[in-house]
């Protein structure tokens, strides 16, 4: 689909083995040595009279600090305070490079007879259907734009160019107006042009599903790319519920790539 025709397979094996995101950290506990069974009377009521002037002062600050615990909802908010506009691009992003995963996907079923990669198809346009509207909650619970999806799809171009066929030359104008008015997506990492979604669209059986499998790897790819871009920026994904996120988004990525690989070695 992009550069050679055939894609490196091996080599693309090796490169999605890599270690997984971030580093491990070891933290050896520190052993805390067992309670005493000799602890004479004195010493338990001493605990005690302790452990409630504990309770009594940590009652005086919660009165003199505002009173009732935060609300989950509060504590959410809190959590959610740290993020930065890179995290904010990022997501807007991955909400257009998702849909066109599901535009890929949602070829499938009409064109292979390979049950695996339909199921295969089935699982992606699943699991990133959820992950953007998981994205599109994020965005939104922190007040920031949650964007239009707004890219070039060929099925429902040609769906649209069915329904105005009467109408001539207007129709084909249209169609071309579509496809060069979504360019700018074209450029984020993995993104398939609108040439390459044609060409995908138009083939059928062993042929659509080699370059199905290829445009899906280098679209995968181009994730992992996104999410590395992100890493990389100083003060990005600091945030726990956002990081948590871009992990799973990169191990599920690396893991279909995997999967689609052994599929193509199977076709080629």
């Amino acid at each position: 689909m992009k550069g050679s025709q055939g894609v490196e397979l091996e080599v693309m094996l090796d490169s999605v083995s890599r270690e997984p995101l971030g580093e491990t950290r070891m933290n050896s506990p520190i052993p805390t040595p067992a309670p005493s069974s000799r602890i004479s009377g004195f010493r338990r009521r001493d605990h005690r009279m302790r452990s409630r002037t504990g309770l009594v002062v940590l009652a005086l600050l919660a009165v003199l600090l505002g009173g009732a615990p935060l609300s989950a909802e509060a504590q959410s908010t809190q959590r959610s305070g740290n993020f930065t506009e890179a995290d904010v691009q990022f997501m807007q992003d991955m909400i257009h490079h998702h849909a066109q995963a599901l535009i890929l996907a949602r070829m499938v079923a009409d064109r292979s007879e390979r049950e695996d990669l339909n199921y295969l198809a089935r699982r992606i346009d699943r699991s990133q259907d959820d992950e953007m509207r998981f994205m599109r909650d994020w965005l939104s619970r922190r007040g920031q734009e949650v964007p239009e999806i707004d890219l070039y799809d060929p099925l429902a171009e040609a769906e649209e160019h069915g329904h105005h066929a009467g109408h001539g030359d207007h129709a084909d104008h249209g169609q071309h107006d579509a496809a060069g008015s979504h360019d700018h997506h074209h450029e984020m990492a993995g993104m398939l042009s609108p040439e390459e979604l044609d060409a995908l669209a138009a083939a059928e059986g062993e042929e659509f599903d080699r370059l199905f499998l290829q445009g899906m790897i280098y679209h995968h790819e181009g994730a992992l790319d996104m999410v590395r871009d992100l890493l990389a920026t100083p003060r990005a994904a600091q945030e726990a519920e956002l990081f948590e996120f871009v992990s799973h988004v990169d191990s599920d990525q690396r893991m279909e790539i995997v999967r689609m690989i052994q599929l193509l070695r199977s076709i080629e």
